[in-house]
C-alpha cells in the first residue's frame, strides 16, 4: 500500500483477487474468493471500491443438508492515512502503510449471511413423519386409522 501512499492524488490502480480459500477469522472460511477492487489516491488516504464473492458452507433450515451459500461484499470506503486521523480504526491504513481489509470484510460478510439459510428455493424439508430428506426422497406415509371419537374433527378439517 505504501507505493499508493506515494503516488499524486487521482492515481488508480486495479486489484484481481482469485483465492482457492480465505479465513476471515475462526468462525469464517471463504472458498472461491474472487472479485476487484479499485484503489484511488486521495488526499484524505485511499478510496476503495468494488466487488468481493465467495462462498461459505451453511446447513440449510428446511433439510439440515449442507451447501455452499454465496456471499457478496461491495467495499465503498475511504481509508484514513495517517491512522490517527480516522475515526474509525477498521477504516485507517496503519503507519507501516498496510491495509488490512481483514475485520471490514468478515463485517460486511457476516452480514451477508441469511438468518435462515435455504439450499434451494424449493426445498421440501424433512418428513415430519420419519425425518427423511423430502428432497432425495419424495414419499407420503399411509394415513393411520384415526380413533372414532376424534372422526367429528377430521370431518371438520375436510370441509374447509
Amino acid at each position: 500500500m505504501g507505493f499508493l501512499l506515494n503516488k499524486n492524488v487521482g492515481y488508480s490502480r486495479n486489484f484481481d483477487f482469485e483465492e482457492a480459500s480465505l479465513s476471515l477469522g475462526e468462525d469464517l472460511y471463504l472458498f472461491d474468493f474472487h472479485g476487484a477492487l479499485r484503489l484511488t489516491r486521495t488526499g484524505q488516504g485511499v478510496y476503495a471500491q468494488g466487488r468481493l464473492h465467495g462462498s461459505f458452507e451453511q446447513e440449510c433450515v428446511r433439510c439440515l443438508t449442507t451447501f455452499p451459500q454465496e456471499l457478496d461484499a461491495k467495499l465503498d470506503e475511504l481509508f484514513i492515512y495517517p491512522p490517527d486521523k480516522a475515526s474509525d480504526p477498521q477504516l485507517a491504513i496503519s503507519e507501516t502503510a498496510i491495509l488490512d481489509l481483514t475485520p471490514l470484510l468478515r463485517e460486511i460478510f457476516l452480514l451477508d449471511i441469511p438468518l435462515q439459510p435455504i439450499c434451494r428455493e424449493n426445498c421440501l424439508g424433512l418428513c415430519p413423519e420419519c425425518g427423511e430428506n423430502l428432497n432425495e426422497n419424495y414419499h407420503r406415509h399411509e394415513e393411520l386409522d384415526i380413533d372414532p371419537r376424534l372422526a367429528v374433527l377430521k370431518n371438520l378439517l375436510s370441509k374447509s
